[in-house]
């Protein structure tokens, strides 16, 4: 069974969404007075559009470029965050297809292609060493996809070009995703030998039964001691845990962690399967809500709960680790705006105001590769403004806004741009202030992909209105920001 982009046809090729082109009508403007009334009238929950994984700022609505470029030019820019950037590589191959995944993968056994890959992969790699020589990695994520099913040569093949072509930091974060059965102790050692010092595992739960369900048919004996071989060895382990599946017991999900804890695992991820992301039978207006909403979000609290009472602390609002343990460096400094060099199939990255994204099918990425080209389908270019706008809106919406380092770091000043929009968002209740800092309240919980893009530019929030009107009515972001309507209280002068 081959498995298709949601995004891309049988023939490779990209199925475009409604994009933004001009403008014909006007952003309601700011008003303070009607603000708070404005914003409790207009608020949509929105919980399949953007998933609490794959939601990003500026959301993909906005005007894209199919211009070839290369590393030099990707990376002309002054970063914000100076001499550092990360690296992503995505490894689309996996034993069989979950159930409840939707990321551009190939199952089965592929061994020539496997090898193949690595090999354009290192070429890659070639391509951007010259335009990074003079700064450091801080952090590499290899995710997939099970980046672990390549086998050992291969591994070690992929790890050394990526030490040999990039310069890493002495503290460098070394993440790869692994999944049953393709960690046995020579590969946990190996890995560790290579550097790898954070694994992340997808088990989902430690119910044989539901994972046979999930098309995910591996022994749960072996996975707990791959998981415990896992935590001596490398010791900064995270497991992916998941629910709302529709027969799982109500204690599911607590027991897999109670399971996991006891095993010390340092961090734990908790998703809920998204079974209404590809529901074309929503009903315009209402939420996009399953049948088991309601349930989910008491399993969430539940666990969010018993984890703190276990000593994790959540540094994403669904992660959550054991500080002294385990780290996330990663994914924290996505959102502070570090640069990513995006490798591999489908990879999104990020040069100094530049969003970009690698071609989708391995025949276009092999034909650009060939040509000495970098694999990059489309980039979108950000101005100051929304760059700014980008690191504290992803701040609001996955941990907290540092205030202070936002303001000394893009030279403005967060409440007076926003202190409207902040004042009211914090008397109806959605909002946490302090001092320093800016965090969304649990009674935001059910707009947490929404509630964070008020914060978006007035500028920006324009421009969605040309959008077509059955797309800004239908899905809840494009039409919160246009019903609510301007949320600024000076410019940003950038």
């Amino acid at each position: 069974m081959k498995r298709y982009h949601d995004t891309v046809n049988k023939r490779s090729r990209l199925i475009d969404a409604p994009m933004i082109s001009s403008t014909t009508t006007a952003l309601e403007a700011f008003d303070p007075k009607t603000l708070k009334f404005r914003i409790a009238s207009a608020l949509r929950v929105q919980n399949d559009y953007f998933p609490c994984f794959d939601w990003t700022f500026p959301p993909p609505i906005t005007q894209k470029s199919r211009t070839p470029v290369d590393a030099a030019g990707l990376f002309a820019e002054t970063s914000v965050v100076h001499g550092r950037y990360s690296i992503y590589a995505h490894i689309p191959f996996c034993a069989t297809l979950c159930q409840f995944c939707y990321y551009p993968v190939i199952p089965g056994s592929h061994e020539e292609e496997m090898q193949r890959y690595v090999d354009y992969l290192l070429r890659e790699m070639a391509l951007y060493a010259p335009a990074l020589a003079h700064g450091r990695c801080e952090s590499v994520y290899i995710g997939g996809g099970t980046p672990t099913y390549l086998g050992n040569r291969l591994l070690q093949k992929l790890l050394e070009g990526i030490h040999r072509h990039f310069k890493l930091s002495e503290d460098a974060e070394i993440s790869i995703e692994s999944a049953p059965g393709t960690i046995p102790p020579e590969r946990i050692a190996l890995l560790a030998g290579l550097g790898v010092n954070r694994l992340s595992y997808g088990i989902q739960s430690l119910d044989s039964d539901m994972l046979a369900r999930l098309n995910r048919a591996y022994s749960v004996p072996e996975a707990i001691v791959e998981i415990g071989n896992a935590v001596e060895v490398i010791g900064n382990v995270n497991v992916d845990t998941m629910y709302g599946f529709e027969t799982e017991a109500d204690d599911a999900l607590a027991g897999t962690l109670g399971k996991l804890i006891g095993l010390g695992v340092p961090g734990l991820s908790i998703y809920s399967l998204d079974s209404q992301r590809c529901d074309h039978d929503r009903v315009r207006f209402l939420p996009a809500r399953d049948e088991l909403h309601e349930r989910k979000l008491g399993i969430f609290r539940h666990a969010k709960r018993f984890l703190r009472q276990q000593g994790y602390e959540p540094v994403l609002q669904n992660i959550f680790i054991r500080p002294e343990r385990a780290s996330f460096r990663h994914q924290l400094r996505r959102w502070e705006n570090v640069p990513l060099v995006a490798l591999g199939i489908s990879s999104m990255g990020y040069a100094p105001r530049v969003l970009y994204q690698n071609h989708l099918a391995l025949k276009s990425y092999y034909r650009s590769l060939d040509e000495g080209r970098l694999p990059v389908l489309e980039t979108e270019r950000i101005t100051p403004e929304m760059e700014m706008a980008r690191e504290l809106v992803s701040q609001l919406r996955f941990t907290k806004v540092d205030v202070r380092n936002i303001n000394a770091k893009y030279g403005v000043d967060v409440r007076a741009i926003f202190g409207d929009l902040i004042s009211a968002l914090f008397e109806l209740g959605y909002l946490e202030v302090s001092t320093e800092t800016l965090c969304l309240a649990e009674k935001a919980a059910p707009y947490n992909n929404i509630i964070p893009m008020l914060f978006a530019p007035d500028a920006f929030k324009q421009t969605l209105f040309d959008l077509p009107e059955e797309y800004r009515e239908h899905f809840p972001l494009p039409y919160v920001l246009t019903q609510v309507g301007a949320t600024q209280s000076l410019p940003t002068g950038l």
